[in-house]
């Protein structure tokens, strides 16, 4: 793709492609929710909604060496699960398709049948049907369902309001590392850093039960799949505000800045732009605040940190170091054709 970056070919779905009968925010959210009584018009159901959401998983850029096939299938579903529960919502079932390239064997699409099978026990979703095609690289579709009920808010990413605090639910730092040691066999500094670093890229768990039991507190959310960067501004423009994260707040693996410097790359790259952690993050009030702190408090599998709050502005986000130093966040992370 010579000409368009992903967002970039996003945005001219979006304009030539838009919904304008359905609330789907179609382009603009993790998620789209159709209400149910557009496909059955009894008032029974006013106010539930069906809530989709799809992704999908291409060899070359979503599988890196080491991977095997039953974390292949894993990851293929867990990027859509971390959508729906970065909104509160349980994934109930999905169709997934494939794309085989012809020279996988019997017992590779076993191990990927596997993996399906153990992602779907792990979470409680049914697989119930999708399409299979040959294609010259590994392909796999992930179209995922759950449904929203009257009275329960379901964040977006426009809700953020100023005066909020912003928040995650895990470390940052790991995936990029990961990644990096997994494609060029840079050294570490030490072993467990290196073995956390890896497991976070070939088994990404998303903030599952964090999202179903507390995104009814949220403002505004998303998840990290595509950076902690590109997270922070979808929220701050959607919602016309901007962002002040304070450096010393964001949750870092103790040794991140040894293995920035030991092998000469960005601190900050390796935090704000290498993405697929599945890390939601998002925005609350500070009313709401004392109730999330009383339920952490109560379940000690949740992890909850604060790295900034939401001032007046209109869509950019600052990082704040320990000196007080303010300057831009660039806006960037995972894209595809960049």
């Amino acid at each position: 793709m010579k000409n368009l970056n992903e967002k970039q070919i996003l945005n001219l779905i979006i304009k030539k492609m838009g919904s304008n009968n359905v609330e789907s925010h179609f382009g603009k959210d993790d998620i789209s929710l159709i209400p149910l009584n557009y496909f059955i018009g009894k008032e029974s159901v006013s106010g539930s909604s069906l809530c989709v959401t799809c992704d999908m998983l291409v060899e070359h850029t979503d599988v890196p060496p080491t991977m095997t096939f039953e974390q292949i299938a894993r990851k293929s579903i867990v990027s859509s699960i971390s959508d729906l529960v970065s909104k509160g919502i349980k994934p109930k079932c999905a169709l997934v398709s494939l794309g085989l390239p012809s020279n996988l064997t019997e017992g590779d699409i076993s191990k990927l049948v596997d993996g399906f099978n153990l992602v779907s026990k792990e979470f409680k979703i049914e697989i119930i049907g999708g399409d299979i095609n040959e294609s010259e690289e590994l392909v796999i579709d992930c179209c995922m369902f759950g449904v929203s009920f009257p009275n329960v808010f379901v964040p977006r990413r426009n809700g953020a309001q100023i005066g909020d605090y912003i928040f995650v639910t895990g470390v940052f730092g790991y995936t990029a590392s990961g990644l990096k040691i997994l494609m060029h066999g840079i050294p570490s500094p030490d072993p467990n850093f290196e073995k956390e670093s890896i497991n976070s890229v070939l088994n990404p768990t998303p903030a599952y039960d964090f999202g179903i039991s507390l995104a009814h507190y949220f403002t505004a959310s998303t998840d990290s799949s595509d950076g902690l960067a590109t997270a922070l501004y979808e929220i701050s423009k959607q919602s016309g505000v901007d962002m002040l994260i304070y450096l010393d707040k964001i949750p870092i693996p103790s040794n991140l800045k040894e293995f920035s410097l030991m092998n000469n790359l960005g601190f900050n790259d390796l935090v704000f732009f290498g993405g697929e952690e599945y890390h939601i993050v998002g925005t609350i009030s500070e009313k709401s605040l004392y109730e999330i702190s009383k339920n952490i408090k109560e379940n000690s599998k949740f992890s909850f940190f604060l790295v900034g709050k939401v001032a007046k502005g209109c869509g950019k986000v600052f990082v704040i170091d320990t000196a007080g130093h303010k300057e831009i966040l660039k806006n960037k992370g995972f894209q595809h054709f960049t």
